[in-house]
């Protein structure tokens, strides 16, 4: 029997708020460890939470880049459980009345559906180490979104390809920073599997807080076939939350799933009913930076770049800033392009950077050289690379390199007349018209001449000499 996966997911992304969302510490990653704590995210008694109104302010600004339905007027739940991460024993959330509604993204022509986005508190992390563990409240109180799917994906590849396209638009809208290594933006999957035909869905189970794009893929497949091998066996799936392990690649189980009435939702008697009413949210809306599918549309239709070099440029919010300031002072698009999804990109990741330390002026400046000739593509390369990693300007680096383009006629003929010395073999080949092995002669020449001449030189100094012999 043929079965079809069922896949609904919960995205939590924390939100880049200066301050955690019903208090005034501070809201950064990597602090000394219980710094960033008071009262409140503490749960201590007698301490009331006061809203944050630039969290609010994002998540609607999330539901807007989703199409979502803002609602006019919102409500805080508490969520009850007892965990030591959290110290109140409750999280105060929104279950009955979240701040948007609906909405979704189309990921390869299928339009997947959000049922909602609502804001919520973080919890504390537990650290394990050895053979103890320690937790750490400057999680706490932190503020969270959550984005929650309707089960209409049915693939692992569409699934990341869903939160691909999610932690785009939360970066590009300022929202969230997206490190999912840092744990700012956290994936909980919902799987089932149901007969080919069937519009009734099996018994799902829950896979917690991963972390990575490649783990969500991983994670979903092995949890698709074990439900799959289940049913097969005359067995059954439990519904039940269960976690991956990256090094055995395999999902374990955690705890029977809970639902909602098991944490036993009331509305939070601390925190007033919000109202938003349509001059706020249109303000919100104005505010907004350029998503990135106008970004995509300018890119492809006005630049002219393909449709791969134009996702290349979109994938990092930081390359594709650079890519516009760039055009915008006056850079070849398609130049631009070339140089930061190679050079640059190559640069990046060496360095395993989420910046690019070079001046957009002296970028476009390279550019310009390269343009009129005055430096050769390889002198490109080599500027672009010494200006990351020396941060230095475009001059220091072209004169620390010898860039600059001073053809000697003289010493190009030299060196093309001791290499075709140093090849009887392949330049009786050429003769014998096997024009495939003029690119091996090119290439030598190109190694010894290093940028000193133009490559069109190169080739017709290097026909001129063939032709002599």
């Amino acid at each position: 029997m043929n079965y079809i996966p069922v896949i609904g997911l919960e995205i939590h992304a924390e939100l880049m708020t200066k301050t955690k969302v019903f208090c005034g510490c501070a809201n950064t990653f990597g602090s000394e460890r219980n710094s960033n704590c008071c009262p409140v995210c503490l749960g201590m008694p007698g301490a009331l939470p006061v809203l944050n109104r630039r969290a609010v302010e994002l998540t609607i600004s999330a539901g807007l880049l989703c199409g979502c339905r803002i609602s006019h007027l919102t409500l805080w739940d508490r969520k009850n459980y007892f965990y030591p991460d959290l110290t109140k024993a409750y999280q105060i959330s929104q279950l009955y009345a979240p701040l948007c509604l609906g909405g979704g993204l189309e990921i390869n022509g299928r339009f997947i559906r959000l049922n909602r986005i609502h804001l919520e508190e973080d919890a504390g992390k537990l650290i394990h180490e050895r053979n103890v563990s320690i937790l750490d409240y400057n999680r706490a109180g932190v503020p969270l979104i959550e984005i929650v799917t309707e089960p209409d994906i049915r693939s692992a590849d569409e699934a990341v390809a869903f939160v691909e396209r999610m932690r785009r638009n939360l970066v590009y809208g300022d929202i969230c920073d997206g490190k999912m290594e840092q744990g700012s933006l956290r994936v909980d999957a919902n799987i089932s599997v149901m007969p080919e035909g069937s519009d009734v869905y099996g018994t799902r189970a829950e896979i917690k807080n991963i972390n990575s794009f490649r783990f969500i893929k991983r994670a979903i497949e092995f949890e698709i076939k074990r439900q799959i091998g289940a049913l097969e066996n005359n067995g059954r799936v439990t519904q039940e939350t269960r976690r991956y392990d990256a090094a055995s690649d395999e999902t374990f189980s955690m705890r029977s799933k809970e639902d909602a009435h098991d944490y036993r939702y009331f509305p939070d008697p601390d925190i007033l009913p919000l109202f938003m009413s349509d001059e706020d949210i249109t303000g919100i809306k104005g505010k907004l930076p350029e998503p990135p599918h106008s970004r995509f549309l300018r890119y492809t239709d006005a630049y002219g770049l393909s449709v791969k070099d134009a996702e290349t440029i979109l994938s990092e919010r930081f390359m594709s800033d650079f890519f516009d300031a760039a055009v915008k002072i006056g850079a070849d698009p398609k130049a631009a392009s070339n140089a930061v999804r190679g050079e640059l990109l190559r640069c990046v990741r060496e360095a395993g950077s989420d910046e690019i330390p070079v001046s957009v002026s002296d970028f476009t400046k390279a550019l310009a050289l390269a343009a009129k000739n005055e430096i050769t593509q390889e002198g490109l390369k080599t500027a672009l690379s010494y200006m990351f990693f020396n941060h230095v300007d475009l001059e220091t680096a072209v004169k620390a390199n010898n860039l600059l383009i001073s053809e000697d006629f003289e010493l190009i003929g030299a060196v093309i007349t001791e290499i075709l010395a140093a090849s009887p073999d392949i330049v009786s080949k050429y003769k014998d018209g096997n024009s495939k092995v003029f690119s091996y002669l090119f290439g030598q020449c190109m190694k010894r001449l290093k940028g000193k001449a133009l490559p069109a030189t190169i080739n017709a100094e290097l026909i001129k000499g063939l032709n002599e012999i």
